[in-house]
């Protein structure tokens, strides 16, 4: 009998420490892919920066510096160009600006999270876009705010990269008991589950990545055409920043 209670246990560690291991690898591929995405998004903006902003800032710098040499050789460059020109810097270090720190980040959750939104909505003008999102929130730590955030910008990223109809999204902030939940719900009438399956891994990536990140929950359903997303996590005080 005592040996069969040692083979017990011995069986039962060996499950448990295999559980520890897939997690630990589930976890850092997980993380893995959560740093990749930020990176690429970094080098994009670097790209654009590097493209764009820079190359035209020099121009504009070689035609002041040759109207200052040579005024009466130089055809001015008309005021509504320079100016077009600035409107442009303007938009894209404002872009910049809300990427290294999301606008409303500091003011409360579900403001930053309509901020989002809303900003799809400009991107996406067919999008039938509806959020039921409070007016009151308690404070939240930033970390937890900027990671809420990158989870759902990651979210509808997969979603509109890879479901090209017209869809419906319901996205919404609500409290349950000591924890908060965001909830991503979107419906499509030629949605299939099979159109998530193809894209499962970063789907599970993303719910991993979250989880970890937060010590919350997240997981998905799927009934008929409509798709859903919950994220969880417990509210701490607004410590950590």
């Amino acid at each position: 009998m005592l040996i069969v209670s040692s083979v017990v246990v011995l069986i039962t560690s060996i499950i448990v420490v295999l559980c520890l291991l897939l997690y630990h690898q589930q976890t850092q591929r997980a993380l893995i892919w959560w740093h990749s995405r930020q990176w690429m998004r970094m080098y994009q903006e670097a790209e654009m920066i590097h493209n764009d902003l820079l190359q035209e800032s020099f121009v504009i710098r070689r035609q002041l510096e040759i109207s200052s040499l040579n005024p009466s050789l130089y055809q001015q460059m008309p005021e509504q160009c320079y100016l077009a020109t600035i409107e442009k810097f303007h938009h894209s270090l404002k872009e910049l600006s809300e990427y290294l720190s999301p606008a409303h980040i500091e003011d409360s959750l579900p403001l930053a999270i309509q901020h989002v939104l809303v900003k799809w909505r400009a991107r996406i003008p067919e999008l039938n876009l509806q959020m039921e999102l409070p007016t009151e929130w308690p404070p939240e730590s930033l970390y937890t705010i900027r990671v809420i955030l990158i989870a759902l910008e990651e979210l509808l990223q997969i979603i509109f990269s890879n479901i090209p109809n017209k869809l419906s999204i319901f996205v919404s902030v609500k409290t349950l008991g000591n924890f908060h939940e965001l909830m991503v719900c979107c419906t499509d009438l030629n949605i299939s589950q099979q159109t998530y399956i193809w894209h499962f891994t970063e789907l599970d990536y993303l719910r991993h990545a979250f989880n970890f990140l937060t010590s919350g929950k997240c997981f998905y359903q799927h009934k008929y055409n409509t798709a859903i997303w919950h994220f969880r996590w417990r509210h701490l005080p607004n410590n950590l920043n």
